[in-house]
């Protein structure tokens, strides 16, 4: 089979959505098929984050980013306190503001696509959309296509999604557009490479000179607004002056890095704080190991990548009380606090730091959850089953 991929980021950002897609397909590539990928680079061609050996790339070209002004957004965003009533006007201003950058992003890369690439459509068996439903129902005309949706969308969008041939999705997603769509949207799971990220010692509390004493609280993924890093900064604020014993270790970037380093700018100092920020996703494991506990505050999140990597090396989570948070949290591996609140999330750090039995349980099991429901082995095999009833 002959698979075309659009995926504009898969080149540029190491999102969950973006290693969704390199994971897949490179099992999927094993299944003996050919993928090729269609995503954004500069004017030049060059794109910072590898392209898997088994996926042969196809470079748009240009002037790209979907993170135009965002840095300007938080840079105002952290000069209004978070007690301020003005805060929760001003949130919503600035995630639709960022909404609308990123549309504006994904209807160029559309017709940037449908132009360079209108001749080719038919020497690929199908296609696979990575989140552009406009897109999706476009290129559904020519070939067969499959959407993958990583987050939900409003039953508005009905009408296109009913002339895309498959609709994929998992964890809150899922369950939100079944709602309207019903048995045309289809599961197609996270999977985790356990060869990669499993359980064991790490060098990195010692290069960091914390002991294997100290409580770490680790965050990895985007620093950006949604996934709520500030949260976490604010409630770390509010427990570093009370135990010695916590430290906060935030691995990735983004637009949120500047107002995050400024505003933990003396627990950095002090050496209770460390950001790491550009880690390759090969690089992952061993600052998973260093944490005691994997917090995951976003304002929303589907089903977090991040978190299962962190149970897959043995990790509990605790997260946001919003999306697929809740599935994770049922499955006996962590917790959850109120979604938006930092004193709420000081308050629930504190409860599971005194927790130890509750904290060895849960990554015990944590392990065990990811290898029962979670293989990329089994993800490829669903989506080579679906497009194959498709042609």
């Amino acid at each position: 089979m002959n698979v075309l991929v659009l995926h504009s980021e898969l080149g540029v950002l190491r999102g969950g959505g973006e290693n969704f897609t390199r994971n897949l397909f490179t099992a999927f590539a094993r299944r003996g098929h050919r993928v090729s990928a269609a995503f954004v680079t500069n004017r030049r061609g060059e794109y910072p984050i590898a392209i898997p050996e088994a996926i042969k790339p196809i470079p748009i070209r240009g002037w790209w980013s979907r993170n135009l002004g965002k840095q300007t957004l938080s840079a105002i965003g952290r000069r209004v306190p978070v007690d301020n009533g003005f805060r929760p006007f001003w949130n919503r201003v600035q995630e639709g503001i960022s909404w609308r950058v990123s549309d504006w992003h994904a209807r160029r890369f559309q017709r940037r696509v449908q132009r360079e690439l209108a001749s080719q459509w038919m020497g690929f068996d199908s296609v696979y959309v990575h989140g552009d439903v406009r897109l999706a129902r476009e290129i559904a005309r020519y070939r067969p296509t499959v959407l993958r949706l990583p987050g939900p969308v409003s039953a508005e969008m009905k009408p296109l999604l009913d002339q895309i041939q498959a609709v994929c999705a998992n964890g809150d997603a899922l369950a939100r557009i079944k709602e309207f769509l019903g048995d045309h949207a289809i599961e197609l799971p996270v999977g985790i490479d356990l060869d990669l990220f499993n359980a064991g010692s790490s060098t990195v509390r010692a290069q960091l000179g914390w002991s294997e004493n100290h409580f770490v609280i680790g965050y990895a993924g985007r620093l950006s607004h949604i996934k709520g890093v500030d949260i976490l900064a604010s409630a770390f604020r509010q427990l570093a002056g009370k135990n010695q014993n916590f430290r906060l270790l935030i691995v990735g970037d983004g637009e949120e890095q500047g107002p995050i380093k400024a505003g933990l700018s003396r627990e950095i100092a002090a050496g209770l704080v460390h950001l790491e920020p550009g880690v390759e996703h090969e690089r992952l494991t061993a600052w998973y190991q260093a944490m005691s506990l994997m917090v995951m505050p976003s304002r929303y999140e589907n089903f977090s990548n991040s978190v299962l990597e962190a149970l897959a090396c043995g990790t509990p989570v605790l997260g946001a009380d919003v999306g697929g948070n809740r599935i994770i949290a049922q499955s006996g591996v962590g917790w959850l606090f109120e979604t938006g609140s930092s004193t709420a999330l000081a308050t629930k750090l504190e409860a599971v730091f005194e927790d130890r039995a509750g904290r060895a349980t849960h990554g015990a099991l944590a392990r065990q959850y990811v290898e029962s429901h979670h293989l990329w082995s089994a993800t490829a095999e669903t989506l080579e089953q679906l497009m194959e009833r498709l042609l």
